[in-house]
């Protein structure tokens, strides 16, 4: 132990923390134990993802895999976020999981897709919203822990009954990952894989680096995208005829899901669902 090492506990001891929720950063009472659904850490003993980017050994044909490191911290929510965080109310959209006054498909998904079905853990919304902002723009990566806990319920709900060979992430243009840090949807997709067992395969590009985004329509994205996104050679022979989940942060209006999927499609992909943490 080095001295800096027994001063930061001296000072700990002295100044202790307070223990705040991570989503509304207000005080824990001492009665408020640690959020034991949230945070689940793998049982093989790694952490979820290390340090720096994520995923870098899975450019050379090979998944994705978690690097032996340091344990990051469960994180802890107060009882009023826990009691927020609640999954999507069925009945859903047959497609994109919207949530429906009554069984079918909403007016936007009377239309032929690339992927089967999409599923959503939550509403992007309130603490959600907050705690996905803060996560993709302000590298909280922390944050992730919590998010991913979302997305393996929503695992649980409504995927892990398919026969999926492959999570593949939703990549962002390497100018985008050079701005945040990291590639979110690949952070959650590693945490899924763990929980899973599945493996996580980067096997698509983002070949296009596209600003304003938000401000367009679903046929605006959709036409802005087409081309953007392509199967990486690597991992043609793995993606042939293999079921697909692509995983993502958010669901807005199913046109990166889309591309994505449509890329896969081509790959020679048999089948490819969605899982996002919020629509």
């Amino acid at each position: 132990m080095s001295l800096r090492d027994y001063w930061e506990t001296f000072l700990g001891l002295l100044f202790p923390q307070e223990r705040s929720c991570i989503a509304c950063r207000g005080p824990l009472p001492e009665t408020d134990l640690p959020g034991q659904g949230w945070g689940r850490e793998p049982a093989n003993g790694r952490q979820l993802w290390p340090k720096g980017e994520a995923g870098a050994n899975g450019r050379d044909g090979l998944p994705l895999t978690l690097e032996e490191g340091q344990w990051l911290p469960e994180k802890e929510l107060c009882a009023r976020c826990q009691s927020v965080l609640l999954p999507i109310e069925p009945p859903l959209c047959l497609l994109c999981g919207r949530h429906l006054s009554e069984p079918g498909r909403c007016p936007e998904c009377e239309r032929e897709t690339s992927f089967v079905l999409s599923r959503s853990f939550g509403k992007y919304e309130g603490v959600l919203r907050d705690l996905l902002h803060r996560f993709k723009f302000s590298r909280e990566e922390d944050l992730g822990i919590v998010l991913g806990a979302c997305l393996q319920a929503a695992w649980d709900l409504h995927m892990a009954h398919f026969p999926i060979d492959w999570l593949v992430p939703v990549p962002i243009h390497p100018e985008r990952l050079k701005e945040r840090g990291y590639n979110q949807a690949e952070r959650l997709a590693l945490q899924l894989s763990s929980y899973s067992k599945i493996p996580c395969l980067p096997a698509l590009r983002r070949t296009l680096y596209l600003k304003g985004q938000a401000t367009r329509d679903r046929r605006e994205r959709l036409k802005a995208l087409q081309g953007t996104y392509v199967c990486d050679p690597d991992f043609s022979d793995r993606i042939c005829g293999a079921c697909i989940l692509l995983v993502d942060d958010i669901y807005t209006t199913g046109s990166t899901a889309e591309a994505c999927a449509h890329a896969l499609r081509q790959a020679g992909a048999g089948q490819v669902y969605v899982l996002t943490v919020a629509r």
